[in-house]
This record gives structure tokens, C-alpha cells and sequence, in this order.
């Protein structure tokens, strides 16, 4: 289930300078900042945060297992034409719970749900034939098409959950192979299963039914070693959250929204026509830096990787020891180590999907470096980067509009 401890994620309305350089762009006089963990995006319009209408925060009216902690959703109620704004926002928020609630439960490797074949019940029933949701089925399909053995990674992940959610360094040694030999040895055990098909492996069998095959000697080491996950989305889960909550909104006609996750996802639904802007984050040494403002309008996805954390939620995914050394969550499947082929990477686009932009990651972040050719060729499928040399904020998109901060420049 998500955490319980839910921070203050969501700013209140602020005044924003905008470089006299665009000053012909269509940027309303006021302008809200809303800071989304690493993510925030600023939009213009004339009234505030009225009683009823305007940009409001929308939040999931659940008490089921449910992803809404990890996600902030703005939406600009009242922009219906055919209902009132409190019918609009009553059936927002009707629609956001139950795709929080569903996309949070199918997607849950630890929660057992009556009645409801999710990847808890897959991982549980092994070498038998399950029966899916479409969606899952459909994330499922999308990790073998082009996640590589990510998706098997599931006993791997569960030793970083130990790593992050260490109080103390040498709680943390324990779970890391990094520093410690015995560690090392067990990631070099269960990397020989989860790297060969011959152990394990999701069959698609169409119909919206899977069967995970895995190994007798797989099952045995499982059982021994208290492994009691095969298969598990991690920090991909939360692309396909955003993506499948953000195509349920457009397809009931609610455009004039985002949707972020506190881990780097989030979407621009396109329906209202300002100038937005997306904050872009920077570590240099130990600080964190706001090293520009890049201005677009209509529809954007973005994913945003960084070997650092920023939010209180990053706890999940983080662990700083005192010498300054991080793990993070980009797993390398091919010796179980977390890389980051450099400090932070944003990548963006008007057309490809949150989940589109994730699997291009896989292939870019985790890396011992950044390989710019490869960003550099993502450009014919309309997705553009932006990472850092530096305090030079270097760019894949030649005309890509940037309020750049004092000590920046870009390139």
C-alpha cells in the first residue's frame, strides 16, 4: 500500500518573473508555481483558486489500497461546457479514485486482493495459467516487448528495498552487495535465475492470459532463500499509473489537467492553450540546484531520472551513506548494480507516452555513462532530452525554449 506519510507536495500561488525574451508568448500576468516532487510546472490563467472553479488540486476519496499518495493531479474545474463545476469535479474526482484504486492494486507485487489476479497473484501461482485485467496485460506485454529481464529483477529489488529503507549505514551494508561479500555471492546466485529464460519467463498466451514459467530448482532456491517475488514493475510502476490515469481522463473528455508522480512521471493532458513551464533540477557536488525553466505549450509527457534524492518520498528509492555515496533504483540486470549514466535526465515529447519515454531510459540511464549519440538519435521519434555538462544545460531539441537560472547557461 502507499505510504500513509504524504507530504506537502503541493505549493500555494506564487508570482513568477518570465525572461523578457518571451515576452510575446502567451503567458497570462499571474502565474502559479506547483512544485511535483522534481517536477513543476507553471501555468497562467486570470482568476485563482476560486470556490468552485479554477486550477484545483484533485484528490482520490478512497480508503482501499490505492497510488494517489505518490501522484498529484491539478485540474482546471469549471472548463466543462456541459455540467457545473460541481458536477465536473464530483465525476473527476469519482474517475481518479477508481483508476487510482485499480492501477495501484493490479500493479502491486505485496497486496493480496480478493478476487483480483494482479502481479501478488501471479508471482503466487506459478506455472499456471492466469486470467488478467487488460491494463496489466498490456504492461505485461509492453516490459517482455522492450524491458529486457528488467521485469524478472523482483528478488533484486526487494534486497534495494532493504538498502532504502535502512536507518542506519550499517543496516544498509547488510542488503548491499557493493559492501558486503556474503551480499554478493547471493546477488550472483539469484542473477543466474533471473537472467536466463531457462528459469523464468512470462508466456503471453493472449486473452489477457499469462502463465509464469519458472524453473523446479528456481522454486526450491525461492523457497529456501524466502524469495517471494518473480516478476515486479518497481520504479517503472508509476509510468504506467500516470499513463493509463491520463488516457482515462482524456478518453471521458477531462483535458485540461496534469498528473505527475513523486518519482518523475507526468503528463500534460493538453487541453488548456497557455504557456507551461517545467522546472529542471541539477546536482552539482551536493547541491541541488533550479537550473531553468523550459517553456511549451499543449501536450507533453515527461520522465525524469536522477541518481539522487530530492522528495521525502524518495526514501523508497534512495539510500545517501555518510561518505556521500548513493544507491538509487536503476538496476542493471546483468550484475544486479544501480547505475546512473549521469546526474540527472529529463526526457520529453508532445507524442510518445510516459511509458514510451521510460523504456528509452532503460536503455540511456542505466549505464556506467551517458551515451549523448543515443539521445542524440531519439530526436527522429520526437523525443528530446535535456541533461547537464556541468552548470551548461546541454539540449536535444534545437529550438526548445529556456528561462535559464543565474550561474546556467544553455547549450
Amino acid at each position: 500500500m502507499a505510504k500513509s506519510r504524504k507530504q506537502s507536495i503541493y505549493q500555494p500561488p506564487k508570482t513568477v518573473e518570465v525572461s523578457s525574451r518571451y515576452v510575446g508568448l502567451r503567458i497570462a500576468a499571474v502565474v502559479i508555481l506547483i512544485l511535483i516532487a522534481a517536477t513543476a510546472f507553471v501555468y497562467g490563467f486570470n482568476q485563482l483558486f476560486s470556490a468552485s472553479t479554477g486550477w484545483q488540486e484533485i484528490e482520490a476519496n478512497s480508503s482501499d489500497y490505492n497510488c494517489s499518495e505518490e501522484l498529484t493531479f491539478i485540474y482546471n474545474i469549471g472548463s466543462s461546457e456541459s455540467d457545473s463545476a460541481t458536477v465536473e469535479r464530483k465525476a473527476i474526482i469519482r474517475l481518479y479514485t477508481e483508476a487510482c484504486e485499480t492501477a495501484f492494486q493490479l500493479l502491486s507485487p505485496d497486496v493480496e486482493i480478493d478476487n483480483l489476479n494482479n502481479v501478488w497473484y501471479i508471482n503466487n501461482h506459478p506455472n499456471e495459467e492466469v486470467t488478467v485485467d487488460e491494463f496489466l496485460y498490456s504492461a505485461l506485454e509492453t516490459m517482455l516487448d522492450s524491458g529486457g529481464r528488467l521485469l524478472y529483477l523482483a528478488p533484486i529489488y526487494s534486497e534495494y528495498q532493504g538498502i532504502f529503507f535502512s536507518i542506519e549505514d550499517w543496516e544498509a551494508s547488510e542488503f548491499d552487495p557493493l559492501l558486503n561479500d556474503t551480499e554478493a555471492e547471493y546477488f550472483a546466485e539469484v542473477l543466474e535465475f533471473t537472467s536466463s529464460s531457462e528459469h523464468v519467463y512470462l508466456e503471453l498466451l493472449g486473452d489477457n492470459t499469462v502463465i509464469l514459467h519458472v524453473s523446479d530448482e528456481y522454486l526450491e532456491y525461492a523457497e529456501e532463500m524466502g524469495i517471494d517475488g518473480f516478476i515486479d514493475f518497481s520504479w517503472t510502476t508509476n509510468a504506467f499509473i500516470v499513463d493509463y490515469i491520463s488516457d482515462l481522463m482524456i478518453e471521458n473528455g477531462y483535458t485540461q489537467g496534469i498528473i505527475a508522480s513523486y518519482d518523475g512521471f507526468a503528463r500534460n493532458l493538453g487541453g488548456y492553450d497557455v504557456i507551461f513551464s517545467y522546472t529542471l533540477y541539477s546536482r552539482q557536488g551536493t547541491t541541488i540546484y533550479s537550473a531553468a525553466d523550459m517553456l511549451y505549450d499543449g501536450a507533453r509527457s515527461f520522465a525524469y531520472a536522477h541518481d539522487y534524492p530530492i522528495d521525502t518520498l524518495d526514501s523508497q528509492h534512495y539510500y545517501t551513506y555518510e561518505t556521500g555515496e548513493i544507491r538509487n533504483p536503476y538496476i542493471d540486470p546483468t550484475d544486479g548494480l544501480c547505475k546512473a549514466a549521469t546526474e540527472d535526465l529529463v526526457l520529453y515529447s508532445e507524442d510518445a507516452t510516459c511509458v514510451d519515454l521510460m523504456l528509452r531510459l532503460i536503455d540511456v540511464y542505466i549505464a556506467d555513462e551517458l551515451d549523448e549519440s543515443k539521445l542524440e538519435s531519439l530526436t527522429s521519434d520526437g523525443i528530446y532530452a535535456i541533461y547537464y555538462n556541468g552548470f551548461t544545460i546541454m539540449h536535444t531539441e534545437d529550438d526548445v525554449m529556456l528561462d535559464v537560472a543565474e550561474g546556467f547557461e544553455a547549450k
